[in-house]
């Protein structure tokens, strides 16, 4: 029988055991309610019209005395309740027939629960061992145990065992099934073959070992490729099931590693052995960066002319839900050294959410961290953050193998916004030699450092903001990066994204008027901006130092490159916005407001007379449209009145010229929102007060409008108070309005009651969660790390 202590499992693992191992045995469906703050978790099934019950208890530090005080608070919540038909107490912790009468004795006060129904250790390795299969599936419980590692030592199944099963057993426990684990067994039993690629850090490796453990305990010899692929076929036994492991299979870094030794002629003869054998028989399982496969394909026909057999098991972060990011972190916590004081601290405060939620989640990160720093709280978030923030040790060995020409892509890449450019635009801007050079670059970088959309156009950009936080920390730590970046600029976008990183787009301070300083630090969070990680490091220009002093010491020549590439862009803008497709004219916004809003500072600042002046005409021009050419975004005049503000020439009359030009798109609630956010009605002459109002209103007349047709009733009432809290700020006269407007939000609630109560009760098929529903899910779990 087997004799697991299950100390290798989380309350959540403990969970799904309990509902896989009853499932079996009670030959009833188990439906599992998740995680609840009393370390409990509740699984239920209908059984004879009734409800069956099973409570799960998992304590590894606390025992029986801790048990005995959760059961005693569990008895108590079950005071009147009617309708349960059997209570099942299910527990890790080790019995006595004296302790299981006790707890049912506890119980039975509410509960119709029998001595039997209380099981324990040594209860759960029987049913184990009566449903083998159940074993089987739960691999946590045998990778992480010393016992079964020694058989598998000692079975003549693995071969060069112990290295690599002193990495499976000391990660296992931090494991999370995810859907990466079937689409890869899947593969393989389709194709016999499959790669695990993906970026650095993602869980490429412990995937890969998780599917060897699952096929050894299916019978099937493990062989681990360590260097030469020539292993694999001196280990080869036509007797025997095998599945053979290559992990980083084309070097750590580069092909190269390999080549030397003829090693991708050897991998492309063995997966094709390996393709060819008897379904069933043999199998092949490799791991390597996307980036490195890429490059392998591109530099080796052998490796190229296998990709058919090659079958990829792409691993991403992007493909994890929140509840998966979190059960990773979880477990990483769980198992650690945290005191229960920190564990406490950090349920209570949710400072977990912030690790999970963050753009650079990773979980090599996370388990680089914890490693090392899972004793002190404080210490523990700290080094979190700054890991986080800045992911540098996952990218630095990749890019220093990256060739010139994919260096100079991505150089370019992070110059532009993060929703990338044209791949068409990319090429010109690169103007490679040998056009191969580029294709080839392009294609190693795919995937792993920048994506390639198949859209109306291939667009081109950085496939995760990781990626641009390490292209920034390169740049600005050295200055010949950053003087070459600014030498390669060759489109005005390119432009103001330098001068945005820099913080060199706006003033610091506004000497003039502290109202200005407020006003930015509104558009802070709703400008342009939006895009660009960490706004506020950005906006701080501490981050980008190094890319600020280049362009200060450069500032003549980029303002010269400024003026040249933003006539072109106009040009080219005009000529797109007055040619007719299909019968209709392009409608795309004036380019010119949101460029004069973020080069007019550094201009002023740095620029020559005739700099300013030209700046000065062309801020002016933005008063009055121009030949029936559409007008910018409403943010971008918003952006360029705020600008003007500080500037010598800017009077009340430009400011609100270039304002009543955003009346022309007063439309958007985000932008309507955002013009009375930074200017408000008491600033305007009569003029300006009275073409807002009558903007405002015909904008309320158009929501009151749409509302009133559509179905979702909360947002009705929110677009309504939204409405209210503008025409406060000029006493509009909108209250009949609003009446209407809520009284018809009121009738479609009362219309949708009925099935809204259908939707909600036990029964119902929508039973979908909403992000709303994960994020309590998320705290329900890490509820479970504080101590009964």
């Amino acid at each position: 029988m087997p004799e697991y202590d299950f100390s290798t499992l989380s309350p959540v693992d403990f969970e799904a055991l309990t509902a896989d191992v009853l499932n079996a045995e009670l030959k009833v469906h188990v439906e599992s309610f998740g995680p609840g703050r009393d370390k409990g978790v509740d699984l239920r099934c209908a059984l004879a019209g009734a409800d069956l019950v099973i409570q799960c208890k998992h304590y590894l530090r606390g025992g029986r005395s801790a048990l005995r005080r959760s059961v005693q608070k569990e008895a108590q919540k079950w005071k009147g309740v009617r309708g349960i038909s059997r209570y099942i107490l299910v527990t890790s912790a080790s019995m006595t027939v004296e302790f299981k009468e006790e707890l049912a004795g506890i119980l039975r006060q509410h509960l119709p629960v029998a001595t039997g129904d209380i099981l324990g250790r040594e209860d759960l390795n029987a049913l184990l061992l009566r449903h083998s299969e159940v074993e089987l599936r739960h691999f946590k419980l045998w990778t992480s145990s010393a016992a079964v590692l020694s058989r598998i030592i000692h079975s003549g199944l693995w071969n060069r065992t112990e290295e690599l099963l002193e990495s499976i057993e000391s990660r296992a426990k931090f494991y999370v099934l995810t859907d990466h684990f079937a689409r890869t067994v899947q593969v393989l039993e389709e194709h016999n073959l499959c790669v695990v690629t993906g970026p650095p850090g993602v869980g490429k490796s412990i995937l890969a070992e998780m599917v060897l453990l699952a096929h050894w305990k299916e019978g099937w010899q493990v062989v681990q490729i360590s260097e030469d692929v020539k292993e694999g076929f001196d280990l080869w036994n036509p007797q025997q099931p095998q599945i053979f492991y290559y992990d980083d299979f084309l070097g750590q870094t580069d092909l190269a590693e390999t080549t030397g030794k003829n090693e991708d002629h050897r991998i492309a003869q063995f997966a094709e052995k390996v393709r060819r054998a008897t379904p069933g028989t043999k199998r092949f399982i490799l791991t390597t960066r996307e980036q490195i496969l890429r490059n392998a394909q591109e530099r080796s026909d052998r490796i190229r002319r296998a990709g058919a057999s090659l079958v990829p098991s792409e691993v991403r972060v992007e493909d994890y839900s929140d509840y998966t990011k979190a059960l990773i972190f979880y477990n990483h916590l769980y198992f650690s050294d945290l005191p229960p004081t920190d564990r406490k601290s950090l349920v209570d405060d949710r400072a977990y959410l912030d690790v999970i939620r963050h753009t650079n989640y990773s979980p090599r990160i996370l388990e680089q961290t914890l490693r090392y720093q899972s004793h002190n709280l404080d210490a523990l978030l700290s080094s979190l953050r700054s890991s986080l923030d800045d992911p540098s040790e996952l990218w630095a060995s990749s890019y220093n193998h990256l060739s010139p020409v994919g260096r100079r892509i991505l150089s370019i890449l992070v110059t532009y916004p993060p929703r990338g450019i044209h791949e068409r635009d990319l090429r010109k801007c690169v103007q490679a030699k040998e056009p191969h050079t580029y294709i080839q670059a392009l294609k190693v970088l795919e995937g792993t450092w920048l994506t390639i959309s198949n859209e109306s156009v291939q667009r081109a950009a950085l496939a995760n903001p990781s990626c641009r936080d390490f292209l920034l920390h390169k740049i600005n730590g050295s200055p010949a990066m950053a003087d070459a970046v600014l030498a390669d600029v060759q489109d005005i976008r390119q432009a103001l994204m330098l001068l945005r990183y820099s913080g060199l787009d706006k003033y610091r301070k506004s000497k003039r008027d502290k109202r200005v300083t407020k006003a930015w630090q509104k558009l802070e969070y709703k400008r342009l901006l939006w895009d660009i990680h960490d706004v506020m490091k950005v906006l701080s220009g501490v981050a980008n130092e190094g890319l600020r002093e280049a362009l200060l010491e450069n500032s003549a020549d980029f303002i010269g490159k400024i003026r040249h590439l933003y006539e072109e862009r106009v040009a080219v803008w005009k000529a797109t916005v007055r040619k007719k497709r299909n019968g209709y004219r392009v409608t795309t916004p004036d380019p010119r407001p949101e460029t004069l809003a973020t080069v007019m500072h550094f201009i002023s600042e740095n620029g020559t007379a005739d700099d300013i002046s030209w700046c000065r005409s062309e801020v002016e021009s933005q008063v009055s449209a121009e030949g029936g050419l559409p007008a910018g975004t409403v943010e971008s005049y918003v952006t360029l009145a705020v600008n003007v503000q500080v500037h010598p020439f800017g009077s009340q009359d430009l400011v609100q010229g270039i304002l009543k030009r955003s009346f022309e798109e007063f439309y958007d609630p985000s932008d309507v929102e955002l013009f009375f956010d930074v200017f408000g009605p008491e600033e305007f002459d009569d003029t300006m007060r009275n073409a807002a109002y009558a903007a405002f209103m015909t904008f309320a007349d158009g929501e009151f409008e749409h509302w009133s047709t559509e179905r979702d009733y909360q947002e009705s009432r929110n677009a309504a108070d939204f409405v209210e809290g503008i025409a406060e700020k000029f006493d509009a006269p909108v209250q009949s309005m609003l009446e209407e407007w809520r009284r018809s939000a009121d009738e479609r609630e009362a219309d949708e009651e009925e099935s809204q109560r259908f939707a909600e009760s036990p029964g119902s098929w929508a039973t979908g969660r909403s992000s709303a529903a994960d994020g309590g899910r998320i705290v329900e779990l890490f509820s479970t790390l504080i101590e009964e």
